[in-house]
């Protein structure tokens, strides 16, 4: 915080987005909007009206922070700065707004996916692959670039596996999907062995045997949505349980 400053206020949000609008030096329109974990801070200024820090003077401790631990800065102008870094494989988007006051914003967002509360159960999953042949999940989270399961992705797992017990004569394919970034190649690899990892999970936790199961990967091949925003990536980014 800087001298003179106190907090003033704090909004926090589980998920939020940053947008941000602006022309470049060429004139070219830039939209920036990322989401995820959302901090927005308000620092007012209590020292002498005169001695107020200006912009500039705010935004570099800024820039000289973010600049520190390898970030760049997108865009700056008079009343807004617009920085991003990585810090542990976590990517962050800062937006510090100044109003010439010496009082400013600092918003802040970690870049992730919304998590999904509300689970699929058991009697949902039979009445999607009754009407389309497929359920689609996306409480069943892994890591960036990993296979391996997290725990919080275990109740959705459960009704996965409650359905295929009430359900003895169906066998299905378990299908995993990702969105476009990366190359094709990587893509298939880390779609394949997420959708290996529910299968194995599948019959090593609730004993649903091998022969019903089989799994799949897709690569980036059948997308929902388009990929060219995180939000549209997200969606993107599933396993599917198929009707065999």
């Amino acid at each position: 915080m800087l001298p003179n400053h106190s907090i003033s206020g704090c909004e926090e949000k589980e998920f939020d987005k940053l947008k941000l609008d602006y022309t470049d030096k060429d004139g070219t329109w830039i939209q920036y909007e990322k989401a995820g974990y959302f901090l927005k801070t308000f620092y007012t200024f209590e020292g002498d009206w005169e001695k107020r820090p200006s912009n500039p003077m705010i935004f570099q401790n800024y820039i000289q922070a973010v600049n520190s631990k390898g970030g760049n800065v997108i865009n700056q102008s008079n009343s807004l700065l617009f920085l991003s870094f990585k810090s542990a494989g976590e990517s962050w988007w800062i937006l510090v707004q100044s109003d010439q006051s010496g009082t400013y914003s600092v918003s802040c967002v970690k870049e992730e996916n919304v998590n999904q509360y509300i689970v699929l159960s058991a009697d949902d999953i039979e009445r999607e692959i009754k009407a389309t042949g497929k359920a689609t999940f996306y409480g069943i989270y892994f890591d960036t670039d990993k296979s391996e399961i997290k725990p919080e992705s275990k109740e959705t797992l459960e009704q996965m596996a409650k359905y295929l017990k009430e359900n003895p004569q169906v066998n299905v394919f378990i299908v995993g999907h990702t969105d476009n970034t990366g190359t094709y190649e990587h893509n298939q690899k880390l779609s394949e062995k997420r959708a290996e990892a529910v299968v194995n999970y599948l019959i090593e936790n609730y004993q649903i045997a091998t022969s019903r199961l089989k799994a799949y990967g897709v690569s980036s091949l059948s997308p929902i949505t388009t990929n060219t925003s995180e939000e549209g990536k997200s969606k993107n980014r599933r396993v599917e349980m198929v009707l065999r």
